[in-house]
């Protein structure tokens, strides 16, 4: 079953998942990041998913693609960073960690997301994968210089403005004597 929605729905019963298995596909999911200060989205997201129904567990395989606004750690100026990606969740129904005893986990664990056994939360997993995809180190250009530390003049755009010798520094004499 295929539905194009318009507005974006942040749940996802799993009664409503058909046997042939339930496609969606979002033009606008507001307020993923919402509560990030470091970055927004500019326009809209857009997301797509597709959920099968396979013995309780339910098989979700979807992509997102946004643009995201960053500042840069070394300019502080504002740069756009595209996110186009795809990915697949095999959850499981969660259980409540109440009288249950630790257990190792394998890697085939690792791979395994869980749900509150009644809906799926897609847009926490959309809001995780376009987090997953932002860099840890925000820099708008390979070539950005960066703020001087001194006088704080970005120098991308301007010379520094830091005196390369102060007047009443006893120690200037010193770099004469070489």
């Amino acid at each position: 079953m295929n539905k194009d929605l318009k507005g974006f729905i942040n749940t996802v019963p799993v009664e409503y998942i058909p046997e042939d298995g339930l496609h969606l596909i979002f033009e606008d999911m507001p307020g993923l990041l919402s509560e990030i200060e470091e970055c927004r989205i500019q326009d809209t997201a857009k997301g797509e998913i597709f959920l099968r129904l396979v013995d309780g567990e339910v098989h979700l395989t979807g992509k997102v693609a946004a643009l995201i606004v960053i500042k840069c750690d070394r300019c502080l100026e504002e740069y756009n960073q595209e996110i186009d990606t795809s990915f697949f969740y095999l959850l499981v129904p969660g259980q409540s960690a109440e009288g249950k005893k630790e257990i190792a986990l394998g890697k085939e664990d690792m791979e395994v997301s869980l749900y509150d056994g009644a809906k799926i939360q897609i847009g926490e997993i959309f809001r995780e994968q376009i987090l997953l995809q932002i860099p840890m180190r925000h820099v708008c250009s390979e070539d950005c210089k960066g703020i001087c530390s001194g006088c704080g003049a970005d120098l991308n755009r301007e010379e520094c403005r830091c005196r390369t010798e102060t007047l009443n520094n006893p120690f200037s004499m010193l770099k004469k004597l070489r």
